[in-house]
Formats: C-alpha cells, sequence, structure tokens
C-alpha cells in the first residue's frame, strides 16, 4: 500500500499509540494533519485522507468530508457460531433487564453508548443507561474469567500483528486462533478482534472493532498501519 499522497487525520491531543502510528505514516512518505476543531476541518479531498482517532472524531469528520469508514457490524457478534463465544451470548432491550439473572456483563449493541462492563444489579444498570429508549438493543454475556486478552489487527482476512494486552503469555497461540476465526467467518475488509483465553475453555472470539478508532494495545504500528489506513480509504468500485 502506497500512502505517498495520502493525509492522516488525527486529534491534536498527545496520544502514545496514535504519535505512533503518525511517525511511521510520516517515515512512510505520507503527510499527517492534527485537527483540534475537527468539527470545522480545512477543505480536504475525502479520496486523499485516513482518519485514526476516536469515535466522535472519525463519524464527525466522516460526516464533513466525505470518506467511507469500514466498520464491523453491530451483530456480528451474535452471528458467531458457539464453538468460537464458548459462552452464552444474548441480544435484548433495555425494556427486558429487569429479568435478567445478576450479575451479568452487558454492553450495548450499538457501540459505547453506555460503559460495557459486569453490572451487579439492575439499578446499577439504570444508573448508566438514563436518558436511553427502553427500546435500545443490548448485548447479554455469560460471566467468565479470562486469563489472557489478545488483540489483532486483520486485514482482509490475514492477521497483521497480534499481541497480549491483559495477562501474560505469548501471542503466537492467539494469533494462529484468530487467523482461523478470521477464515472461519465473513469479515469487513479491515477490522481488529479482540479474543480471551479460559483454561477450562480455551481462546474464543470477545469482540469486533473498527481499526479506524481501535488502540493499538502491544500491536506493533509498523505492521498495523495498512489496516487503519484500509479502514477509511474509498473502495474500488
Amino acid at each position: 500500500m502506497n500512502i505517498t499522497g495520502l493525509t492522516l487525520l488525527i486529534p491534536d491531543k498527545p496520544d502514545c499509540e496514535r504519535d505512533a502510528i503518525a511517525a511511521v505514516w510520516q517515515h512512510l512518505g505520507g503527510q499527517v494533519l492534527r485537527l483540534g476543531r475537527f468539527w470545522d476541518p480545512p477543505p480536504l479531498d475525502p479520496v486523499r485522507v485516513r482518519v485514526y482517532g476516536s469515535d466522535s472524531f472519525c463519524l464527525v469528520l466522516q460526516q464533513k468530508i466525505g470518506f467511507p469508514l469500514c466498520s464491523p457490524p453491530d451483530d456480528l457478534l451474535l452471528t458467531i457460531h458457539p464453538d468460537h463465544l464458548k459462552r452464552r451470548v444474548t441480544k435484548r432491550s433495555l425494556g427486558d433487564a429487569s429479568g435478567l439473572d445478576y450479575p451479568a456483563f452487558i454492553k450495548s449493541a450499538i457501540p459505547k453508548l453506555f460503559t460495557s462492563r459486569i453490572y451487579k444489579s439492575h439499578a446499577a444498570l439504570l444508573a448508566q443507561v438514563s436518558g436511553l429508549e427502553i427500546s435500545t438493543e443490548i448485548i447479554v454475556s455469560e460471566i467468565v474469567h479470562f486469563t489472557r486478552e489478545a488483540r489483532a489487527f486483520v486485514l482482509e482476512g490475514s492477521v497483521l500483528d497480534c499481541s497480549i494486552y491483559e495477562g501474560s503469555g505469548d501471542a503466537d497461540d492467539a494469533e494462529k486462533y484468530i487467523q482461523h476465526l478470521a477464515h472461519s467467518i465473513r469479515l469487513p475488509r479491515s477490522v481488529v478482534i479482540d479474543a480471551g483465553f479460559t483454561d477450562q475453555r480455551g481462546w474464543c472470539v470477545l469482540e469486533f472493532n473498527a481499526a479506524w478508532g481501535a488502540g493499538l494495545n502491544g500491536c506493533r504500528p509498523e505492521l498495523v498501519w495498512p489496516c487503519i489506513a484500509a479502514a477509511s480509504e474509498p473502495s474500488a468500485d
């Protein structure tokens, strides 16, 4: 992938991971533009820009400039074969939440509407979701203790790099599992996959993330930048 003539847009606030990607980008001949007032960007060619930053940063710039963003479907986890989940995962609504068995790990089906974590009670969940409609879809997962968690940047079905970001151990097994997963299911061209390991159940998929907003979590910027670049690249159609 040739990035000469491409401009990477990142927030102007210092961040070690974004700064590392920016350094690689510039080393390879691309330009980097750090934006503070990202809601009021300068005139830019949507074909020649790529983005890496927070959800709000990238989504607002997409609206203002008009480039595409490659993101995994919100319900992708729910389409995975149980062999890759190795835990109960269901989609419900906030209106159903009073009848759940607590504690439970709960996240919003649309990413980041509220904090994803273990909720000990319905009252604890309600304190986090104030203002959301009862029809808001949530994903409820069986609580599983993971001894290791890994992140991998995957481009066109191939793992570019993989790192253990929680726990310790060699990332080779995690990379092999994620590569097997990537060959087993239909994925977006560019995606970040998190996997977890339990002593009883082995490796399983935790979640899918958009590469344009995913932290490196130990992955090497010189290896994963193509995945980030492809996440806001116009299609060849």
